[in-house]
């Protein structure tokens, strides 16, 4: 994945430096050529901190969850049920559009691969063991969903989209899930959370809901934005939800907030957020003093599990 994204991202850097006559020297200097909707989506804190004060390298060692990488787990299964064609980097040939061929045992190939992973502490070994249990199950509710949305062969799955927004430098680039030629799908996994303890000291875990509102939503809502305008609104967009025992798929057709208008004010808002971070980066040029203009945020959960960089953070923000 890391490859593929250098890959693209140099690529668009490429297209997009030979049409700037004189290219900002912030460009340069923090070593920053796109956005992505994820990164967009991320706190101002967190996004400074990632991507203004670490280097590439380190925010490659950055810890993951097993959340996350049963996310990733279960992405790899849709891909290799449902995928005609997948977008990948090969050596020598850059980006190309390679063929699935047909698979067996997707379920196996993909536990060994969920089987691999290494927990970062206690609790994450827990949450991981959990994800193991259900993932059977949650397979099953995955090859339902899809089903349901009943893509067109030739199915394509991470295919690189770009679009630079309005005043912006820089360009924005992410992946699509699974397209068509007539639909585009976001996918999105959800997965069991750790109660509060009981009196006894012991805990369960829970399904979250998947109802419009959940937790997310509106990050979620504004990605799907930025691939329907990537794709010039040529393309009919569905938000596909999933926990390990049931699915909801959101369009146009059952979701306001998917209507091409409203899909406009969240584009707008991703937009805005690209502005300001493009004048701190212009006003601050290359200088660690870009953390004065960004005020930070350590209580919020995303700063959960980042273990020495939350210490780390704070001392940049002389809140030690």
């Amino acid at each position: 994945m890391i490859i593929k994204e250098q890959a693209i991202a140099k690529k668009i850097t490429d297209d997009f430096l030979n049409n700037i006559k004189d290219l900002p020297e912030w460009v340069e200097l923090y070593k920053l050529n796109h956005w992505s909707p994820s990164q967009l989506l991320a706190m101002d804190c967190m996004w400074g901190y990632k991507y203004l004060y670490l280097t590439q390298e380190q925010r490659r060692a950055l810890p993951i969850n097993s959340k996350m990488f049963t996310g990733v787990c279960l992405g790899d299964m849709g891909i290799l049920t449902f995928g005609n064609y997948l977008w990948e980097n090969k050596v020598g040939k850059g980006l190309v559009k390679s063929e699935i061929p047909p698979q067996r045992k997707i379920f196996d190939k993909v536990l060994e691969k969920f089987n691999a992973y290494e927990p970062a502490d206690d609790a994450d070994k827990a949450q991981h063991e959990i994800s193991r249990l259900g993932l059977a199950k949650a397979y099953l509710t995955l090859k339902n969903g899809l089903k349901e949305i009943n893509l067109t062969s030739p199915i394509e799955c991470e295919r690189y989209v770009e679009l630079t927004l309005d005043g912006c430098v820089l360009p924005t680039i992410g992946r699509i899930d699974f397209e068509d030629e007539n639909n585009f799908v976001e996918m999105k996994t959800k997965h069991r959370k750790k109660n509060r303890p009981r009196k006894d000291g012991t805990s369960n875990y829970s399904l979250p809901k998947l109802d419009e509102g959940y937790m997310g939503w509106e990050d979620h809502i504004s990605q799907v934005a930025f691939y329907y305008f990537a794709n010039e609104e040529k393309k009919k967009p569905h938000l596909f939800v999933m926990n390990e025992e049931e699915y909801k798929i959101y369009s146009p057709d059952n979701c306001d907030d998917l209507k091409p208008e409203n899909l406009k004010k969240h584009l707008n808002k991703l937009t805005m957020t690209a502005r300001r971070r493009e004048r701190v980066m212009a006003n601050h040029a290359g200088k660690t003093t870009w953390h004065q203009d960004i005020a930070p945020d350590f209580s919020h959960f995303f700063w959960k599990n980042m273990g020495e960089h939350l210490d780390i953070a704070k001392k940049l923000w002389g809140l030690d």
